[in-house]
């Protein structure tokens, strides 16, 4: 005598529940791999000196500390901000390299934008946004003050004003 093997409905739901909670638990890394205080900064590859089109990492700089700052032409709490950060990169630079990422816009947008305003920046180009998705920046002004051992030592979404930029320098210079 044959014995068929029905599985009943409810075993077929209680299945599929199980194998989505497996399949969301793969997704939780993602998550949890997100840049945070006391952590190593995610490293990334750039071109540095545009004309030139050197390629550089973050990692690059280890040995002094990095403000990496994200931005765009369009963002106005940017925009006011920008002349802080232009600032910092010139008055900081033998302590401290300032890293202006733009965030997903065209270079010759960018380089107008600069240049009509005659504020220098250590450009970063994110037009392609993986920077962008690897620091999970969905809000900016967003900058990421990072140690001489590359340890990402604190992070401010929106702008600094000129005391709060110069006090988390200087709590970054402090740490040598």
């Amino acid at each position: 005598m044959k014995h068929s093997m029905k599985i009943p409905i409810r075993f077929d739901a209680i299945r599929l529940v199980l194998c989505s909670v497996l399949l969301l638990s793969k997704a939780v890394p993602v998550f949890a791999d997100k840049p945070t205080v006391g952590k190593p900064a995610p490293d990334f590859v750039f071109t540095a000196d545009a004309p030139l089109g050197r390629l550089r990492k973050l990692s690059d700089y280890r040995g002094k500390p990095v403000a990496l700052h994200f931005w765009a032409t369009w963002c106005g709490p940017c925009i006011r901000e920008l002349p802080l950060i232009a600032d910092l990169t010139e008055s900081k630079a033998d302590e401290l390299t300032v890293l202006a990422v733009n965030c997903a816009e065209m270079d010759r947008t960018v380089s107008s934008f600069l240049s009509k305003r005659n504020i220098r920046l250590n450009l970063v180009m994110d037009t392609d946004r993986k920077i962008s998705r690897l620091y999970n920046i969905n809000a900016i002004p967003q900058t990421f003050m990072i140690d001489k051992d590359g340890v990402i030592r604190s992070v401010q979404v929106g702008s600094y004003t000129k005391k709060e930029l110069d006090g988390a320098v200087d709590a970054l210079l402090a740490r040598r």
